[in-house]
């Protein structure tokens, strides 16, 4: 039975991400309570974000790619993996890329493996949701670990 609803899940998935681990945060933030989700409206994916005229002055980049972005609500959640991101060059450039959107505007959530299941996953989501502006009601927290247990 278990099966059969992972695989349901999977045709909700957003696509295309770019690891396990974006796939994972998009599933559990996004798929129905029913399912073990939180219900949260569906992101754009890897979403560019080019700064307006006014922001050149703040920017690092002249463009940005994002994990899961929300664009009316300036809202995005960047997931990182611990195999990516932990040599020198890439915690500077991720240094530089959120402290340029945020200095754009943008609310920038950073996610990681270990947010992404328990409590740890409640807060986010509830993080998440306060910048989306949208209510959360979450799952149960057995249907949550289930679903959390499903997609490791």
């Amino acid at each position: 039975m278990g099966v059969k609803k992972v695989r349901r899940a999977l045709r909700l998935a957003l696509f295309p991400t770019r690891s396990p681990l974006e796939t994972k945060a998009s599933l559990l933030l996004t798929l129905p309570r029913k399912l073990g989700g939180y219900g949260l409206p569906r992101p754009e994916v890897n979403y560019v974000i080019r700064p307006r005229a006014e922001d050149i002055p703040f920017s690092q980049f002249a463009r940005y790619e994002v994990d899961l972005c929300w664009p009316k609500r300036k809202a995005i959640v960047e997931v990182d993996s611990y195999e990516y991101h932990t040599e020198r060059d890439q915690l500077d450039s991720d240094a530089k890329k959120r402290n340029s959107l945020k200095s754009m505007g943008w609310k920038v959530i950073s996610v990681t493996f270990g947010q992404l299941s328990g409590d740890a996953l409640e807060v986010l989501a509830r993080q998440v949701a306060r910048d989306l502006g949208v209510s959360l009601e979450g799952p149960t927290p057995e249907l949550r670990d289930w679903l959390v247990s499903e997609l490791s």
